[in-house]
């Protein structure tokens, strides 16, 4: 078991404090937890909150004792749960894992080993497994090279958006969670006022390298395995609230935010031009039309730093989308949406141009699993 850090930090090591947010995932639970305790680094403390569960979650945490605190509460979201769960922290780092994903054995050794003084985030990817564990074949984000803290901070301010893992791929410091805890309220997607305003407060650190699983099980706040038109103008609301935040944060720290970032934001757009084009009576943004958003795509893709096949496929798919029949339109949303539409030799090309990742072949193995 490793129990120092990387040569920035004085002995004694830091504490890790891996919150695990549940509500309803009895069955993926074990698993999480699981693959917490598998953990090579070992000054760690593993806090599970249950929020509200009306399954069996009860009795799988129970199953643990005292290896994991357990903090139960009422339903109040994932936001509920995030502020629950690092009010019960002790840790100079804090990641929260949701109960439905996985963690690497060498995941919190690999973050404390890159953190540094400053530090406000670490982020790593996480390879995708289905509800049984198998792996799917990708790995997300697809971070850019020359993806370092100064980049992100620069991203931020420009567009609110950077090349970011949901929840379990990102760890945080208990300096920067301080001062901008407790979460505001949300049902889902916690982790997004989090990751929007850690380069406000200091250095985000990307690991390019897979430290985690991501599952696709259908019950996804974001991944789709079937695409969901309804969920688009769900983005979209949450982007403007982090948007709104990320606002409030700039001006409190004397910085400055130009124009509508979200109108430089190359995913934000496309889940514009989605939630148009499928659901125009539900799209919040109000006195658009498609070819408008479709040319701030292109403006957007054009002047990014992203590589080029990866922009060469958006500059295609934005004015497609916006001017092809519904049919073909909706199929190229689903296209850039769900993996699983995707036709093998599509997949193996954009990899092979490096706009998708390769993932590993097989999820992680936890050594000394289980209750």
């Amino acid at each position: 078991m490793v129990g120092a850090a990387g040569p920035e930090f004085a002995l004694p090591a830091p504490l890790v404090s891996i919150v695990i947010d549940n509500y309803n995932y009895a069955r993926f639970l074990g698993a999480a937890i699981d693959s917490a305790l598998a953990q090579t680094y070992s000054r760690r403390e593993i806090i599970v909150v249950d929020d509200g569960s009306t399954d069996e979650s009860r009795a799988v945490i129970a199953a643990y004792g005292d290896r994991i605190k357990a903090v139960f509460q009422q339903n109040q979201g994932q936001s509920g749960a995030f502020n629950a769960g690092f009010a019960a922290s002790r840790g100079d780092i804090v990641l929260f894992l949701d109960a439905d994903d996985l963690l690497r054995p060498e995941a919190v050794e690999a973050v404390v080993a890159a953190w540094r003084p400053g530090t406000a985030k670490a982020q790593f990817c996480l390879a995708t497994i289905d509800a049984a564990g198998n792996a799917l074949g990708a790995v997300f984000p697809n971070y850019r090279a020359a993806l370092g803290p100064a980049a992100i901070r620069r991203e931020t301010l420009r567009t609110a958006l950077y090349p970011c893992p949901p929840t379990s791929g990102n760890a945080y410091g208990r300096d920067f969670l301080e001062q901008v805890m407790p979460v505001p309220p949300v049902l889902a997607g916690a982790d997004g006022p989090l990751n929007t305003l850690a380069p406000l407060y200091g250095a985000v650190v990307t690991l390019d390298r897979v430290l985690g699983s991501y599952r696709v099980h259908g019950a996804n706040d974001g991944a789709q395995r079937a695409l969901a038109p309804e969920k688009f103008a769900r983005f979209i609301r949450h982007d403007q609230h982090r948007v709104a935040l990320l606002r409030e944060h700039a001006a409190r720290l004397g910085i400055a935010i130009e124009g509508d970032p979200l109108d430089r934001a190359i995913l934000h757009l496309q889940y514009r031009l989605a939630s148009l084009r499928l659901r125009p009576a539900d799209h919040p943004v109000p006195g658009e039309r498609a070819l408008g958003i479709a040319g701030r795509g292109l403006k957007a893709v054009f002047g990014a730093n992203d590589p080029w096949p990866a922009r060469l496929s958006l500059a295609f798919w934005f004015p497609a989308v916006a001017v092809l029949p519904m049919a073909a339109a909706r199929r190229l949303i689903a296209l850039r949406f769900v993996p699983a539409s995707r036709p093998a030799i599509l997949g193996s090309v954009l990899r092979r141009l490096g706009v998708l990742r390769k993932a590993p072949t097989s999820p992680p193995k936890l050594a000394g699993a289980g209750p």
